[in-house]
């Protein structure tokens, strides 16, 4: 818990040579994160900041290193840094700053896959690298990654990130992609519970679910009306079924205990009618393993969920240009770096993450005060 980043970075595995180890890797790992932290968007954004900035960087991180890496000695130390024992210390310094923000059981902890754009090679004919997140909807700290195979999918992905993580007492959420039998049964070996969303994928069970609740009313109901923004207002209203032995699908009635359903009432002021209200109605299913769940906690879940595209994949790509790197060879390092950043800001209760990149830049010492480094 109260070790430095610096020296939970030196665990990670150095491929380099005795005689090729001038710079020390744990140094420049940590100096790649507060390049970020600072706005870099490149690898040579990262090397222009070290070479700015080395000697407060030495001050602040002693080493050996007599002067900064040159652009090409940068990249092939970062090529060359394993992804699994950065990872794992990447997942140990997320679980410590989680459990300090009071992350825990009851924790919703949402997933979802992202594509690294910019990281597909045309002359080696290699597409683009794709990672999956576990994000912690309620501290706001991404928990770990893991690299979604050629050829494959988010599906075992995820599957082998719940396992891996072992997140017990959680409530785990996915997109529809992820309504698997496979998958539930992962979440619950792990000591979570799952919910999950139910669409076209799955049709049977959507069927099913929309067979319960006419026969049968619901168990619990909340209602949230959202305020007057940008000419839109949200009505949501959250009902929650009883399933497990009265739903009309054997093979699904020891996963799915209670069916949760979603209904959005939202009001547009349209010009093209002249300002008049224009009403749009959505309804969406989910099939949850948990029992006992109150319909205003499956409303801020469901919710919440969404958390992980507009606090960390929106943030990456827009504010720290990760779909803009060019980076063919080891993305994920480069990435798994910038989810170190983002921790850290959000540990330090950053909300403007542009505006306080912008405010690192000019000075270095507001970065080497958070917290988490």
């Amino acid at each position: 818990m109260n070790d430095s980043l610096v020296e939970m970075l030196g665990c990670v595995t150095d491929a380099r040579r005795e005689q090729a180890k001038r710079y020390s890797l744990a140094n420049i790992l940590v100096f790649c994160i507060l390049g970020f932290l600072c706005g870099a968007k490149s690898c040579k954004a990262l090397c222009s900041f070290i070479e700015e900035r080395f000697a407060l960087l030495q001050a602040a991180f002693p080493s050996k290193m007599k002067r900064p890496p040159a652009p090409s000695t940068l990249w092939r130390i970062i090529s060359l840094v394993d992804g699994g024992t950065l990872e794992a210390v990447f997942r140990k310094h997320a679980a410590t700053r989680h459990a300090a923000l009071g992350g825990g059981p009851g924790e919703v902890v949402a997933h979802d896959g992202k594509s690294l754009k910019g990281s597909y090679d045309t002359a080696n004919d290699t597409t683009m690298s794709r990672v999956l997140r576990a994000f912690a909807v309620g501290t706001e700290i991404i928990l770990g990654h893991i690299a979604i195979m050629v050829k494959s999918n988010e599906i075992p992905a995820m599957q082998a990130l719940v396992s891996e993580l072992g997140l017990a007492g959680v409530l785990c959420t996915a997109d529809a992609m992820h309504c698997q039998i496979k998958t539930i049964e992962a979440v619950k070996a792990s000591g979570g519970e799952a919910l999950l969303q139910v669409k076209g994928n799955q049709p049977s069970l959507e069927a099913a679910l929309e067979a319960l609740a006419a026969g049968h009313g619901p168990e619990a109901c909340y209602v949230e009306t959202g305020k007057i923004r940008r000419n839109r207002q949200e009505k949501r209203v959250v009902e929650v079924f009883k399933a497990g032995s009265i739903l009309d699908l054997p093979q699904w009635r020891t996963d799915v205990v209670e069916a949760v359903r979603v209904t959005r009432t939202v009001q547009r002021q349209d010009v093209a009618i002249g300002w008049k209200w224009r009403c749009t109605r959505e309804i969406a299913w989910y099939a949850s393993t948990r029992q006992g769940t109150s319909a205003e906690h499956y409303a801020g879940a469901t919710r919440g969920h969404w958390g992980v595209e507009n606090r960390v994949h929106y943030v990456l790509d827009v504010s720290m240009h990760e779909d803009a790197s060019r980076v063919r060879k080891s993305p994920t390092i480069l990435s798994i770096l910038r989810s170190f950043a983002l921790n850290i800001l959000r540990f330090n209760k950053v909300n403007n993450v542009a505006d306080a990149l912008w405010r690192n830049a000019m000075n270095l010492n507001r970065v080497l005060a958070y917290g988490g480094i």
